[in-house]
């Protein structure tokens, strides 16, 4: 069963390999002119959605229809989703409009990152092992499983503000005496790694949320519907700090954690995980790492240009700063008491596991280097796999055929003209020789 929300749809696929490049995990091969996502080392980041040029990778969410098999339908917006609408007149605009098309209780995402932030400065002023890795990006957590397993120490141990904020208003839902198979809490989110995230949990044994909806689905039920009046009465539940979550950055600065760096895009985010891993790092305390470029405003599933969504951003952070602090301390105080700390073990899971048995695992690491050896190692991707040591590890687990190499082909044609030219040298020589004497 597939559990993963980016997805192949393969009628769209050209078989460019523009993607193969571009995944950190090296989870893509092109076989038979058709992509191929393997399972285990996706990490559901979303870059090949990004690369695509053709729409052949698509992202699985959950259908905002699925909201009415609750009574009590909770929107957890995160905070780049405000971001999507640059024409709204404010973010009080856009939660109301949640309510038109059918939620009945909306919590802002970014009142939970508020408390995430402090407990993250508690957490790392009183630990010894240094630097802390976020793990609110669901993506990095999977990325440091499969590429980076020394590192899952230096993840930090707290629940994300997605999983926070549904602890909360489930809790809260509870309290009041409610059924829990009537409460429904959906997140609104800018990445296919969080549509993952709720069926397989990092740190957690179960995820509280309900379904992920993506922003892109949502906007187009909402764009609509942006001007309709209603009588209920919206109060923001978020301020400006916990806007700038969105941003990188945006969730600690420097007042709170000094040696701490702020890190997004995958190929940024592998570079630094390099340097945590070889120890050139160890004078920072904090990393927060986001797949995303531009941090969640550039997610997969955003449907506004991230630089745009930026300044709109910015100007919604400066008009709550503009209208003084918002008087939320009641509500954080509240969210404060749920506990945010992992109650489960995040395991390693290597990509480059061969073989559970580890003396035919160490003879296919033989081959694999032997026949590596032989290839160009230009990593020019025409075989369908991202490098030559790629390549070199689908052929001896027999997921490709030598031949699939341009330059391997063009040598085995070349010896195999050799060996014929060989063969049959001695006939011609002997036709020769019969006409000369004639």
């Amino acid at each position: 069963m597939y559990s993963h929300s980016v997805t192949l749809e393969q009628e769209k696929c050209i078989g460019c390999t523009d993607c193969i490049k571009r995944c950190p995990t090296e989870a893509i091969r092109v076989r038979g002119s058709k992509a191929k996502i393997i399972q285990d080392r996706c990490i559901d980041c979303g870059n090949c959605i990004r690369i695509c040029r053709n729409g052949a990778k698509r992202a699985v969410t959950d259908d905002i229809h699925m909201i009415y098999n609750y009574k009590y339908r909770i929107a957890l917006p995160a905070p780049s989703f405000y971001a999507q609408f640059p024409k709204a007149k404010n973010i009080e605009q856009i939660l109301n409009t949640l309510y038109h098309i059918g939620f009945t209780d909306v919590l802002e995402v970014g009142c939970a990152g508020e408390v995430i932030a402090k407990h993250t400065y508690d957490y790392v002023k009183n630990a010894t092992v240094f630097p802390f890795i976020s793990s609110s990006c669901p993506a990095i957590v999977r990325l440091i499983q499969r590429r980076f397993p020394s590192l899952i120490r230096h993840v930090l141990p707290i629940i994300s503000p997605m999983e926070l904020a549904a602890r909360y208003i489930k809790s809260n839902y509870l309290d009041q005496g409610i059924n829990e198979e009537e409460i429904g809490v959906f997140f609104i989110s800018p990445c296919p790694a969080k549509a993952t995230d709720i069926h397989r949990p990092k740190g957690l044994e179960k995820s509280l949320v309900d379904g992920v909806l993506s922003m892109q689905d949502i906007y187009k039920v909402m764009i609509h519907k942006m001007n309709t009046e209603t009588s209920k009465p919206i109060k923001r539940q978020s301020s400006y700090k916990g806007l700038s979550w969105a941003m990188r950055n945006g969730g600690l600065d420097e007042n709170t954690i000094k040696s701490h760096i702020a890190v997004d895009g995958m190929e940024s985010v592998i570079g630094i995980l390099e340097k945590v891993e070889d120890g050139t790092l160890s004078n920072i305390k904090y990393i927060e790492a986001l797949a995303c470029t531009g941090g969640c405003l550039g997610g997969a599933l955003a449907l506004e240009n991230p630089f745009v969504s930026r300044y709109t951003l910015k100007k919604w952070i400066e008009e709550d700063m503009a209208k003084g602090a918002l008087d939320n301390r009641e509500l954080l105080e509240s969210i404060g008491q749920i506990p945010v700390l992992f109650n489960k073990d995040i395991t390693p899971r290597p990509v480059f596991s061969l073989d559970n048995d580890m003396e035919r695992a160490l003879k296919m690491m033989e081959d694999i280097e032997m026949l590596y050896k032989e290839l160009p190692k230009i990593d020019c991707g025409s075989c369908g796999a991202p490098t030559c040591r790629c390549f070199a590890e689908d052929v001896v687990k027999q997921d490709a055929t030598i031949e699939e190499c341009v330059f391997m082909l063009r040598k085995k044609i070349k010896d195999l003209s050799q060996v014929m030219n060989s063969l049959t040298e001695p006939l011609v020589q002997g036709e020769n020789d019969k006409y000369r004497k004639e």
